[in-house]
């Protein structure tokens, strides 16, 4: 049996790697968040997953700071992307998330990235896209709960996905 001092380190180590696999955890289910916010249009829940002093970075469409900027962003966004689509009135898009990877750097600090499969509808009886890409995330922790400080997206392509597609189903 070992002593005392062997059991109250393997104890403390335990307790570090359940307080970074909750971490971990609570940051999979901001990025699901995230997810579930964009495709339900729910801007004022979407800005509030970001810090106060967060950046966002979505390349040609723009940049955002602060949960009420990118409240503000999101909540522009469909009317951008309706712009590079000519002659389309509506726009509808739904985000998938996959291969969340997140490494935690310290008690309050990790980074994170995913990758991201989105179909985006112009028009009911229109043109559907597909558009895939890649969040490369900053976390941060402030008062007990995990926000993003900076979120970057890096679109890899958006190109037409309409073969056997029809609406209604």
């Amino acid at each position: 049996m070992g002593n005392e001092s062997d059991l109250v380190r393997t104890v403390a180590q335990l307790s570090e790697r359940v307080r970074e696999l909750e971490s971990i955890h609570e940051l999979q289910r901001l990025r699901a968040e995230f997810h579930r916010c964009l495709n339900n249009a729910e801007w004022d829940a979407l800005g509030g997953l970001f810090a106060d002093d967060a950046h966002l970075d979505y390349g040609d469409f723009g940049q955002a700071h602060g949960g009420a900027g990118v409240r503000d962003f999101y909540s522009a966004l469909p009317k951008k992307i309706l712009e590079f689509q000519r002659g389309a009135s509506e726009i509808s898009f739904k985000n998938f998330i996959q291969g969340h990877q997140v490494e935690i750097l310290g008690p309050d600090e990790a980074k994170g990235v995913s990758f991201f499969a989105e179909k985006i509808r112009f028009d009911r009886a229109s043109e559907i896209h597909q558009s895939i890409g890649q969040f490369t995330d900053t976390y941060v922790r402030q008062g007990g709960r995990w926000y993003f400080a900076g979120v970057e997206l890096d679109h890899y392509w958006v190109v037409p996905d309409n073969q056997d597609w029809r609406w209604p189903w």
